[in-house]
């Protein structure tokens, strides 16, 4: 990809030092890195990570005076491949617009393709939420968030509401109870609740989270319980790159207890600038590699809404 930057603008032509700084830097404002609030980053050094599972032992029996001790073997569970995927591009300005630059502000340029490459970061995490209904998969093979998560000790377990509803008090609640009673290991196991929460959403939805979380009283009725939500630490997150308007999710709020991860192969850098030998034009290109996935789905929970 290659963008001529005189040829492109043609406002630039008279000043084009102060017009590019005025288009790149002033007139848009990069947005936030939302993507690292919630995707637990790692680093890697090798061509593709692949994460393995354990499943454990089943529950310990009791065991009579003098009687021989049962053993069990603890065996692997699922594993999953991250593929890191290469990302690049640049943009090239004409030896023209570089002989009529003063200041030599066109050499900075590389920084708005940084903000266009961090929007791509920002689409490839939300894939894992958008698409974690259908096409996005656990390591078990079904989808990310589903109502049938086969367990390598035998039966099944889920991550998303029997039947997907709106969010509200009633589908929160009722949410934070199958976490409780649907968060299991491979070998069936329940483990301890989280309490401290990431409630991801689409701005749609960001006020609607703000009056749950937040009302003393429980929202959205005449009465005057308690709002019980408030049993629990929330952080909200809104995320424009959520693509359903009615789709929520929660996860717990310490990234390194969710599956939800991505490695970092070659980080996100400018290489060095190059010179067309036709043209004499100005390349910058910038450069990563970078891989998104699910390595395990407990301590996540979505719904599509109703």
């Amino acid at each position: 990809m290659a963008v001529q930057t005189r040829g492109t603008f043609v406002e630039l032509y008279d000043n084009i030092d102060k017009d590019v700084n005025t288009l790149l830097f002033t007139a848009l404002k990069e947005l936030p890195a939302i993507w690292r609030e919630y995707i637990n980053v790692k680093d890697s050094k090798r061509r593709f990570e692949r994460v393995m599972s354990v499943t454990g032992v089943s529950t310990i029996p009791e065991k009579g005076e003098g009687a021989a001790y049962t053993s069990s073997i603890i065996r692997p569970g699922w594993t999953k491949d991250f593929i890191h995927t290469e990302f690049g591009a640049m943009f090239e300005v004409t030896q023209t617009a570089l002989e009529d630059d003063q200041y030599d502000q066109l050499a900075q340029n590389a920084r708005w393709f940084m903000f266009a490459a961090r929007v791509v970061e920002e689409q490839r995490a939300a894939i894992l939420y958008n698409n974690g209904f259908t096409a996005e998969l656990s390591p078990d093979g079904a989808a990310i968030f589903s109502t049938s998560h086969t367990l390598k000790g035998g039966g099944t377990a889920r991550n998303r509401l029997a039947t997907d509803a709106d969010l509200s008090a009633t589908s929160l609640e009722q949410a934070l109870v199958d976490l409780q009673t649907e968060t299991k290991v491979e070998a069936g196991q329940l483990v301890a609740p989280f309490t401290s929460i990431d409630l991801l959403v689409p701005p749609a939805l960001e006020f609607q989270a703000h009056r749950l979380i937040n009302s003393q009283l429980r929202p959205g009725v005449a009465d005057n319980d308690v709002n019980a939500l408030k049993r629990r630490t929330w952080n909200i997150i809104v995320n424009p790159y959520l693509t359903d308007t009615d789709a929520w999710f929660l996860q717990v709020s310490d990234k390194k207890r969710h599956g939800m991860c991505s490695y970092t192969r070659v980080p996100l850098h400018s290489e060095p600038a190059m010179t067309d030998p036709r043209t004499r034009n100005r390349m910058y290109p910038i450069r990563w590699r970078r891989s998104f996935g699910c390595s395990f789905w407990q301590q996540t929970f979505g719904t599509t809404g109703a």
